[in-house]
């Protein structure tokens, strides 16, 4: 495991531990929750965006006659 650490406002500390005894969690439970919804939460929003990048294609059957007119291809 490694070790993340920041510093914060006095009444910002003395919130968070109120709230983690009310839990009933440590300071430590609380925070790898909250890093991991954070990372999951991120990951979510980069395999959006690459579903978004990837163009869709639709393959039409040659053998049928098409009945495409005036086709603009929009690169977004």
């Amino acid at each position: 495991m490694k070790v993340v650490g920041t510093k914060l406002d006095d009444s910002d500390y003395e919130r968070f531990e109120t709230f983690c005894i009310d839990e009933g969690l440590s300071k430590s439970e609380i925070l790898r929750g909250m890093i991991r919804q954070y990372c999951d939460a991120c990951e979510d929003d980069l395999q959006i965006q690459s579903e978004n990048q990837k163009p869709t294609v639709t393959i039409i059957d040659e053998t049928q006659p098409s009945q495409l007119q005036n086709v603009r291809i929009v690169d977004s």
